[in-house]
This record gives C-alpha cells, sequence and structure tokens, in this order.
C-alpha cells in the first residue's frame, strides 16, 4: 500500500503531532507499506529528503516555532501526484492538508483526517461554549473534513467537538500509539549525574518533569502557582519543564518573583530523540492540562516508568487509574497529597512505576500501526466500490 502522509508538524517541530506522524511512518514502513511524507520545510525553500517532502513555507508571526505555506503549486506535489498514493492521511489541517487535498482531487484517492486539537478551546478558552462561536465551528469543521471518508480522534473526548458534531457519523475513535523503543532506553547514572548538574538540580528522588508546548493552554502556571505550597510540605521538591513556547518568558519571570527559578528549570527545545533522557531525570511526570485530547506526553511518562499527576479530565480516560498508576487532582491540596504520597513511598512508587509500563505496553506502536493499516484498507475497499 502507497500511503501519504501529510502534516505542518514534523521534524522541526517536538509534539504530539509530530510523535503521531513519525510513528505511523515507521510502523508502517516496517509492515510493507510504502510511506511518503508531505511537510513544511523550516525555510523559504522546496526540497527532499528520501521519501520526506518539504515544501517552502514562513513562520506564524505569534508562534514562530509553527511554520504555513501559501505554495499550492510546487514541482514538488506534481512530484507526489504523480507517485499517485492509495491513500492519504492528512494530521494537520492548515497548509500541509491543502496540499494534500489538491494531490486527491487530482489523483482520485480516499482521504482519512485526523484530528488532534481542540481548537474550540485552543481559540476561545471558557468562551468556547458561546453558541455563535460553536456554530462557526460546525459550519468550518464540515468543511474542513469534506473531502474525508473517515476522521479519527484519539479519545472520546472528542466526538462533541462543534467542529466534528456535524461529521458524526464519519468519526472513528483511535488511541494514539508511540514507538516505545524511542523511550526505553537505559540512562546510566552517570548520564543523570550529568544533566541534573545542567540545569543546577541534585538527583534526590523528588523531581517532578513536565514535558510539553511551553503555551498558556497547557495550563502550566497553575503547577508553578501550587509549588510554594508543595515545597512547604516537601522541601526538597523540584520542578523541570521540558519544551519550549511562547509563555516561557512569562512563566520564568513568575518564577523569578516567587523566588522558585532555583526549583524550576526550563530546558527548552529538546530534540525528540533525546527526551528519554529527561524522562530518566524524573520521578513522576506531572501536567495541570485540560487541553489534551490523547496526550503522547503521558504514553511516552508510562513508557519510561512514571507515575502520573495530572489535573482531572475526560482525556485521562483508559490512560489514568487513580490509585494504580498515578492520581488525577482537582484542586491545589490533592495535587500536594498526590505528589506527596508517591514521591514519600517508595514502595507506592515502585508500584505505580510498574502499572505504567504496563499500560504503556498496550500503547505500543504495533497495535496503533496496525488498527490504523486496518481502516485504511476498509476506507480504500469502499472507496472502490463506491459505497463511500
Amino acid at each position: 500500500m502507497k500511503v501519504l502522509l501529510a502534516t505542518d508538524c514534523y521534524l522541526f517541530q517536538t509534539g504530539g503531532v509530530t510523535s503521531v506522524v513519525t510513528s505511523l511512518e515507521n510502523g508502517m514502513r516496517k509492515n510493507g507499506c510504502e510511506v511518503k511524507v508531505l511537510a513544511l520545510s523550516n525555510s523559504n525553500r522546496s526540497y527532499r529528503e528520501g521519501d520526506s517532502y518539504f515544501v517552502r513555507s514562513h513562520r506564524f508571526p505569534d508562534y514562530p516555532e509553527h511554520r504555513f505555506s501559501l505554495a499550492m503549486h510546487d514541482p514538488l506535489l506534481d512530484e507526489l501526484m504523480e507517485w499517485n498514493p492509495d491513500i492519504i492521511h492528512i494530521h494537520t489541517e492548515a497548509t500541509a492538508g491543502w496540499m494534500a487535498q489538491i494531490i486527491a482531487k487530482k489523483t482520485n484517492t480516499p482521504v482519512v483526517m485526523t484530528t488532534h486539537t481542540d481548537f474550540e478551546y485552543f481559540m476561545f478558552g471558557r468562551f468556547r461554549g458561546l453558541p455563535i462561536i460553536q456554530t462557526l465551528f460546525g459550519v468550518w469543521g464540515k468543511r474542513a473534513y469534506r473531502i474525508a471518508e473517515k476522521v479519527i480522534v484519539p479519545a472520546e473526548k472528542a466526538r462533541d467537538f462543534p467542529h466534528l458534531r456535524p461529521l458524526r457519523d464519519k468519526v472513528v475513535v483511535m488511541p494514539n500509539g508511540i514507538q516505545l523503543d524511542c523511550y526505553q532506553k537505559p540512562v546510566s547514572s552517570e548520564e543523570k549525574s550529568e544533566l541534573f548538574s545542567r540545569y543546577g538540580l541534585r538527583d534526590n528522588g523528588y523531581t517532578l518533569v513536565m514535558v510539553t508546548r511551553v503555551s498558556k493552554e497547557k495550563n502550566i502556571m497553575e503547577i508553578l502557582q501550587f509549588f510554594p505550597d508543595l515545597l512547604r510540605v516537601l522541601p526538597e521538591a523540584q520542578l523541570v519543564i521540558v519544551g519550549e513556547g511562547p509563555d516561557r518568558k512569562r512563566l520564568e519571570n513568575y518564577c523569578a518573583q516567587k523566588g522558585l527559578s532555583d526549583r524550576v528549570r526550563f530546558t527548552g527545545r529538546i530534540p525528540p530523540e533525546e527526551v528519554y533522557r529527561y524522562y530518566a531525570m524524573g520521578d513522576l511526570f506531572v501536567s495541570a492540562s485540560t487541553f489534551e485530547l490523547h496526550s503522547m506526553s503521558y504514553l511516552e511518562a508510562m513508557a519510561c516508568g512514571l507515575p502520573l499527576v495530572c489535573r482531572e479530565d475526560s482525556c485521562l480516560q483508559g490512560v489514568l487509574e487513580n490509585g494504580e498508576n498515578g492520581f488525577s487532582y482537582r484542586d491545589e491540596q490533592e495535587f500536594i497529597d498526590a505528589v506527596e504520597k508517591i514521591l514519600e513511598s517508595d514502595e507506592l512508587r515502585s508500584r505505580m512505576s510498574a502499572e505504567a509500563l504496563k499500560r504503556a505496553e498496550a500503547s505500543g506502536n504495533r497495535y496503533f500501526v496496525e488498527r490504523t493499516l486496518a481502516l485504511y484498507q476498509a476506507v480504500c475497499s469502499s472507496y472502490e466500490s463506491g459505497a463511500c
């Protein structure tokens, strides 16, 4: 099967979409598929590296780590049309997705799309429930996904998003998967010591780690606001925030104002192939986000054997079981109690670590790729028979 994956987020960005695309790309090749990736370059130049096609692009003013392109006519697109894929899987609704739709129309190829983002929350936050906003997103969703035979969502939570409501008959729930071998690598005590030294911290058994895009919708500020009270209970606690984003400066300034700079470290962007080392710094993983659908960082943390402490949200269904591989919390006191319970009990932490590894195994890439390929085959069969 010839599969074209289209995405605005690829090798130049870290994050969940990039992880999902690379997981599918590598997994499908292992299953004998011929895979090409249509993505945006990190410059105003189009080029090809192997089976990855990078179309010239520009930076977004407010999100410089993200790119957009106006190049709807490019020799690379002509080359992909000549290749004539059997199915196209679009992972981002912006410009790479538009290019892929052009290819689909010219080659009469069926399309599957995945929605990775709660757009209403991302753009309007607490105002997303206003009827006018829900109506507008319903109209947009109908248009944005009109070419798709099926729309994949990684969690049940997404079924009720306003932009997907008009598409209920197309929606398929399929949890994400991760490449376990990318995270389950040994990290020597010397390597860990070097990382702790690099950031002026100690390997003291009280390290919280967060791997995330550093942006407002991730609600990182909540953890920082909880931290002074956590330190009164656990004076040795320290937090490592792994990632980059537009909210970093504001959060660093807050830490400086509150005297937290010696206990909270921001690493900035880390190459994806190095992230497993930073999970190894942690004794548990924390997140305050309610923006997630099926967070890759939760799965990655579990693959590294970390218990989770996350703000209660429906995205945790099937991922976090209270008291088994971590705790969900609803307020500051529940957060502090959860962190204290795990970090003050070697027995509990060990048990939760084992359970995290067990649950991560069920989210391995093999199962994810098998389910996705089965969907591709069903879509292609229906498309050829005219049933779609």
